[in-house]
């Protein structure tokens, strides 16, 4: 059939709208992929992710890494990662780097004698770790010279004034105050911090994972088969006062995944709280168990301190457990490294200690019962 004017006309407007059409289409596959490039450059992990952690945020850009704890963010260019060369002013930051077998990149500590761990004892005294000073002063002369690409610190304000130095110098610090988190995992969460930094993030990622099964597991071997008819007191005086967690802290946290039954688990609040002698005697005469006495290594020893300790039935009965089971020659204690990192070995000590017929092969890690 012929075709008439007309009907050129039409397949010419048609080709017209088709190609209008398609140029449009295109146009916005264009700004769709922008905008997703924009959105990854923007986009924000909270981490990979961190579940109970609640002062530590990751932002991460195609480009850049940015690290924000407690008020403090320190952005790293992805290019200059992994850091091979740091130095450390916590004893926490040592246990984080020995669990992803990062040792070898540590340069420097602060407090040599307060480190538990052997390795970074023995590479002191083999000079391949320098001492770079203590909790009150650093020194700076000598970080300088060897100039590190990160120094990792707590928000110590003694040492605020030589921080604020090294930084005007471009030595990068970063703050991580994993104390303040009021979950046992949320301190294991700190971990990925150092897998992003060091290229170890799928193995740090791992490990939290594989102790948080391991927490929850020995948890709920507790929750379900125990009724929680113990009870527990914690800590010792200190001077007149007798400094106790509230109930939203870790340390109460853990007795009570243990069912340890707290005593002063009514106290509410992110802060210990403080009460003279006769107001934890009023109240913890009875409890079953005494924990976290500190300084000493028999009931002896801990009478000595204060006779009054021994109108305490737990004392009488002999139920009073210390976390100094290891504890190194010059007095450092590895509850303050490993146990960070390893909330479920704690939390298997507490549940041997309150339900021992539950774990009948287990040993004691971190405590001991004193004699």
């Amino acid at each position: 059939m012929k075709k008439t004017e007309n009907d050129y006309l039409v397949i010419i407007k048609f080709t017209r709208f088709m190609i209008k059409q398609i140029l449009y289409l295109f146009i916005c596959i264009s700004l769709l992929n922008s905008c997703k490039k924009e959105n990854n450059e923007k986009k924000v992990i909270r981490n990979d992710v961190f579940h109970f952690a609640k002062n530590i945020s990751i932002n991460e850009s195609e480009k850049i890494i940015s690290i924000s704890t407690n008020g403090n963010e320190l952005s790293f260019d992805k290019k200059d990662l992994p850091i091979k060369n740091v130095m450390v002013e916590t004893s926490s930051a040592v246990t984080y780097l020995d669990k992803l077998g990062l040792l070898k990149f540590i340069k420097g500590v602060t407090d040599a004698n307060f480190i538990y761990n052997p390795k970074i004892q023995q590479a002191i005294n083999n000079k391949s770790i320098l001492e770079i000073g203590n909790s009150n002063e650093l020194n700076i002369e000598l970080i300088l010279k060897n100039k590190p690409q990160l120094i990792i610190a707590n928000s110590n304000p003694v040492l605020a004034k030589y921080h604020q130095q090294l930084e005007q110098n471009g030595i990068k610090i970063l703050y991580l105050d994993e104390y303040k988190e009021q979950k046992p995992i949320g301190q294991v969460e700190y971990l990925k911090v150092f897998g992003k930094l060091f290229n170890q993030n799928e193995r740090a990622n791992i490990i939290v994972d594989l102790i948080t099964e391991r927490y929850d597991s020995i948890k709920n071997i507790i929750q379900i088969n125990r009724k929680g008819n113990v009870s527990t007191l914690v800590n010792t005086m200190y001077g007149d006062v007798w400094y106790l967690p509230s109930k939203d802290l870790l340390q109460a946290k853990l007795i009570n995944d243990a069912k340890g039954n707290y005593i002063f688990n009514d106290y509410q609040g992110t802060n210990s709280f403080s009460l003279t002698f006769e107001e934890v005697y009023k109240k913890a005469k009875n409890a079953v168990y005494w924990i976290n006495v500190s300084n000493v290594n028999s009931l002896s020893e801990m009478k000595a301190t204060n006779t009054n300790y021994t109108w305490f039935d737990a004392y009488q009965k002999g139920n009073v457990y210390a976390y100094n089971k290891r504890i190194n020659a010059k007095g450092s204690n590895d509850y303050f490294e490993q146990g960070i990192i390893r909330p479920d070995i704690v939390l298997n000590d507490l549940g041997k200690i309150f339900y021992p017929e539950l774990f009948p092969n287990y040993t004691l890690y971190f405590y001991q019962q004193l004699k």
